[in-house]
């Protein structure tokens, strides 16, 4: 009889350190997305609102199947950038439209890591783009501060420049495959565009390439 004694001792231990452990990883608040269930603390989730973000939100499911769901699902699906490794909801999720990332070499990428290289690089890296029609570029803040710091200076006729016909398209986007044919490096900041891009105001700007290293001494030098 000892031997079955011991046995059914240990299943009774066993499932009272498996209710524990249960209990312990509960948490006081319902799952994200059913609201029905209590959250677990091993499903917990964390991700990046913007990639703007210095630190990642904590995101609270029940299950697998709940934070699945809620994360890699419309409307607020989240991607992996492929440069940054950060986990980002696709769209802003403050105001409901603005796309967070851009698709370039097939590879989701964040806006921030986007716009470091877009600084660096300039648009040869999204010609094909613009030789197919359309007109690559990116929000940057107020006045295009971040390009302005980079060495970039508004191309004349070509700022705040209202894009409301395929002629007017056209034409902007020849200008800056002409710049970039010239050496120069190129971006494209959007000013205010319509919901859906079907029109909008956009701002060409442009550097020397050898300028670019000399903004970079120069900042080198100023520390």
């Amino acid at each position: 009889m000892e031997p079955m004694v011991r046995l059914r001792a240990a299943s009774r231990a066993q499932r009272i350190h498996d209710y524990l452990e249960f209990r312990a990883d509960r948490l006081d608040i319902p799952c994200m997305l059913c609201g029905e269930k209590p959250a677990i603390r091993s499903q917990t989730r964390y991700a990046y609102e913007t990639p703007w973000d210095d630190e990642p939100v904590a995101k609270y499911f029940c299950s697998d199947d709940c934070g699945d769901t809620y994360m890699y699902e419309e409307p607020w699906a989240y991607f992996m950038c492929h440069s940054c490794d950060r986990e980002i909801c696709e769209q802003n999720p403050w105001n409901g439209w603005h796309i967070q990332y851009r698709m370039v070499d097939g590879e989701q990428i964040c806006l921030k890591c986007y716009r470091e290289r877009l600084l660096d690089e300039g648009l040869e890296f999204e010609r094909e783009r613009l030789e197919d029609g359309e007109i690559p570029g990116m929000f940057f803040s107020y006045g295009n501060l971040e390009a302005k710091g980079a060495g970039y200076e508004g191309v004349p006729g070509f700022t705040d420049y209202h894009v409301d016909s395929q002629q007017r398209a056209d034409a902007f986007r020849k200008k800056a495959l002409e710049l970039l044919d010239g050496g120069r490096k190129v971006i494209i900041g959007y000013e205010r565009l319509a919901i859906g891009g079907g029109e909008g105001y956009v701002t060409l700007m442009a550097k020397d390439c050898d300028k670019a290293g000399k903004a970079e001494a120069g900042q080198s030098g100023a520390r």
